[in-house]
C-alpha cells in the first residue's frame, strides 16, 4: 500500500504507522510518505518508523517532503491530521461563544463552523489535487470538523473521503467504565449508531454475544450506582465521570445513550444543563494573556520536539517499543486508531467501525447527500452501511439539522459561496436566527478574518 500523510509530522503518525504494519502484509514493499510544512519534524517520525520493531522486514520506502505534489502520484490513500486555526483565534472564538451564550468546540458548534472554513479550504485544495495525481485513492480526514470535510470533498469532488473520529475509540473507553466499573480500553464491544460526529446515538449491539442494552440497564440500575473512578486518565476525571453520568441518565429517560461522551455532542441533548456548567467553569482571559499562553504553547512544541527527535539518538530496545499508550503516548502502537482500521480495511481486511460519509441510503429519513456518522462494514470495494439505520423520533429533529447545517458547510467551503455559508448557519439549531447567534456570527467573522478566505465576509450581508 502507498500512503501518504498530510500532517506527517504529527505526534499521531508514529502509532498509527506501528499499528497498521502489524498486518504485515498492508507495508511490505509499500511506500509511507510524510508531508509537512515543517520537514525537519517529518523527518524525525520517518527516521523513529525505520527503528520500529513493526519495520523490520517491511521493505518499506519510507520518505518525506514538504511538497504534496510531488508525495501524490500512485497513492492509494491520503491521510489528513493536523490542528485547524491558530492559538490566538481559536482562544477569541471560545470567548466570543461564551460571551453570546453559545458552547464553543471544533466540532459541532458556531466556532467549529467558522474554523471549518479555515481548514476545509486546505483540504479542499488536498482534494483537488488528489482529483489530477491520485483520482482512485481515499482522503481519509482526522481533522475536526471530520464529518464538514468529508461531505465537502464527497458532495463536491470525484474523490471519495471518509471522516474519522477519536470517538471511536472512546466508545469502547466509555462502555466498559459503565458496565464494568473498569477505567479500561476493550474492543470487544460491537455497536450501530447513526448521527452525527460527536453525536451519534447507539441503537444496537453486543458484548461478547450479550445484548448490550440488557448490560447497561443491569450496570446503572444497581442501588448506589456511581460512574467508576478514571485512575489512568486522573486530570480528566472529573469530565469523564460527568459525561458517564449523563449516559446513564440519558438511558434511563430515552432508552438509549449516545455512542461516546465529547462533550460539545452532550451539549445537544442536555443543553441548559451543559450550558450553566460551561459558563460557571470558563474564565475568560485578556488579549495579553491569550498572546502569553499561545506563546508558551509553541514554547512548549518546542521542547517537546526536541525531546521526540533525541530519541533518534537513542538505543531503543524492546522494552520501550513494548510500552502501553499511557507510559508511551508517542511511540505506542495506536491500539484501536480509526485510522488505523481504515488502512488495514482499504489494504484488504474488512473492517467495522463508524464514520462520516454521506447518507446514501444508510440511515432512514435523511437525503442522500447528507453527510452523517453511521456504522459500516469498509474494504478495498467501499463503504457497506449496517442495515437497517433509524435514528429514534425524538432525536431525528436536532440530527437532520446538525447533518443539515454541516453538509451545507461543505457546499460552502467548496464554492467559495458566502450565501450558503450563511444558509448553514442559520441551519444551526441552536438558538436559530436569533439576536444572539446574529451577533456571534458578526463577532466570528472579524475574529477569524485573516485565517478564512475573504469571500465568506460577504455573510453578514444575509444576516
Amino acid at each position: 500500500m502507498n500512503v501518504v500523510f498530510v500532517g506527517g509530522g504529527s505526534f499521531r503518525t508514529l502509532p498509527i504507522v506501528r499499528a497498521a504494519m502489524t498486518d504485515r502484509k498492508l507495508f511490505y514493499k509499500g511506500k509511507i510518505t510524510l508531508v509537512d510544512f515543517n520537514i525537519d519534524r517529518a523527518e524525525t517520525v520517518g527516521r523513529l518508523i525505520k527503528k520500529t520493531p513493526e519495520y523490520v522486514g517491511s521493505e518499506c520506502i519510507v520518505t518525506w517532503t514538504d511538497k504534496l505534489e510531488k508525495a501524490l502520484p500512485g497513492a492509494d490513500v491520503v491521510s489528513i491530521s493536523f490542528p485547524v486555526g491558530s492559538r490566538k483565534v481559536c482562544a477569541l472564538s471560545d470567548i466570543a461563544c461564551a460571551k453570546h451564550g453559545f458552547f464553543a468546540s471544533d466540532q459541532i458548534s458556531l466556532s467549529g463552523a467558522f474554523r471549518s472554513v479555515t481548514g476545509g479550504s486546505i483540504v479542499w485544495n488536498i482534494a483537488k489535487k488528489m482529483e489530477k495525481l491520485c483520482p482512485k485513492a481515499w482522503l481519509v480526514d482526522f481533522a475536526n470538523p471530520v464529518a464538514v470535510y468529508s461531505g465537502m470533498v464527497n458532495n463536491n469532488s470525484k474523490i471519495r473521503a471518509l471522516g474519522v473520529c477519536g470517538g471511536f475509540t472512546n466508545h469502547r473507553w466509555d462502555l466498559t467504565r459503565l458496565l464494568f466499573d473498569k477505567d479500561e480500553y476493550c474492543d470487544e464491544f460491537k455497536v450501530s449508531s447513526a448521527g452525527v460526529n460527536h453525536c451519534a446515538i447507539l441503537l444496537r449491539g453486543t458484548y461478547r454475544g450479550q445484548d448490550i442494552s440488557k448490560l447497561i440497564d443491569r450496570a446503572i440500575n444497581r442501588k448506589g450506582w456511581q460512574p467508576c473512578l478514571i485512575p489512568k486518565y486522573p486530570k480528566s476525571e472529573h469530565d469523564i465521570r460527568y459525561g458517564l453520568e449523563r449516559l446513564a441518565e440519558m438511558r434511563r429517560r430515552f432508552g438509549t445513550i449516545l455512542f461516546s461522551t465529547e462533550g460539545d455532542g452532550m451539549h445537544h441533548i442536555f443543553f441548559e444543563e451543559m450550558q450553566d456548567r460551561m459558563l460557571k467553569n470558563f474564565k475568560p482571559r485578556t488579549l495579553a494573556q491569550i498572546e502569553k499562553d499561545a506563546n508558551a504553547g509553541e514554547e512548549a512544541r518546542k521542547r517537546i520536539d526536541v525531546e521526540f527527535k533525541a530519541h533518534l539518538d537513542m538505543d531503543l530496545d524492546a522494552a520501550f517499543w513494548g510500552k502501553g499508550p499511557r507510559e508511551n503516548p508517542n511511540f505506542a502502537v495506536g491500539i484501536g486508531d480509526a485510522t488505523v482500521l481504515v488502512l488495514k480495511a482499504l489494504g484488504g481486511t474488512r473492517q467495522w467501525l463508524a464514520a462520516s460519509y454521506p447518507n446514501r441510503g444508510a440511515v432512514k429519513g435523511f437525503k442522500d447527500r447528507t453527510v452523517l456518522e453511521y456504522s459500516m462494514h469498509l474494504d478495498e470495494n467501499g463503504v457497506h452501511p449496517e442495515p437497517d439505520l433509524e435514528i429514534p423520533d425524538c432525536f431525528h429533529g436536532l440530527m437532520s439539522s446538525l447533518a443539515t447545517h454541516q453538509t451545507l458547510l461543505g457546499d460552502a467551503i467548496a464554492n467559495r459561496d458566502p450565501k450558503i455559508f450563511a444558509d448553514a448557519l442559520y441551519s444551526y439549531p441552536l438558538f436559530q436566527n436569533s439576536k444572539a447567534a446574529k451577533a456571534l456570527w458578526k463577532d466570528l467573522l472579524k475574529i477569524h478574518a485573516k485565517e478564512m478566505p475573504a469571500e465568506f465576509q460577504k455573510a453578514k450581508d444575509y444576516f
